[in-house]
């Protein structure tokens, strides 16, 4: 018999995701900004990290500032009714309108276009770039 030692969530709302949520990039040189509320996969944001990893060839620093702290269950298939929640199959994270996701420094301008190209195709929510406004003067 398999104990469960935390409790389960329970669904979300995503009723009240569309007020707007005022993110600035604190720690690095350019972030990474949604435009639509929405929910983020944990599989993304490792897909976002290892794409600007290898165009920056690793010279860059990323910082995550998603936290993932929404799990979904599933039960598995031909399973009766009953019996209390399935096991967790992925975390997500549930993304306000204006947060800004990703972080990353010390990156040559030539290659930011190219990252962030990269990013927007593969990411199932709007986005956009966003610098810190010391460097832009």
């Amino acid at each position: 018999m398999r104990i469960n030692i935390y409790k389960k969530k329970h669904k979300i709302k995503t009723s009240g995701l569309t007020k707007n949520y005022t993110g600035n990039v604190q720690f690095g040189f350019y972030g990474i900004k949604t435009v639509e509320p929405g929910i983020l996969l944990s599989q993304e944001i490792e897909m976002m990290r290892r794409v600007i990893s290898r165009i920056a060839k690793r010279t860059s620093v990323i910082i995550i500032r998603v936290f993932f702290s929404q799990p979904i269950t599933k039960k598995p298939l031909k399973s009766r009714m009953g019996k209390g929640v399935g096991i967790i199959k992925i975390w997500i994270a549930i993304i306000k309108k204006g947060m800004v996701l990703l972080e990353i420094s010390y990156i040559p301008k030539k290659l930011i276009a190219l990252v962030f190209k990269m990013l927007f195709s593969r990411v199932s929510l709007k986005l956009i770039c966003v610098s810190r406004e010391i460097y832009n003067k």
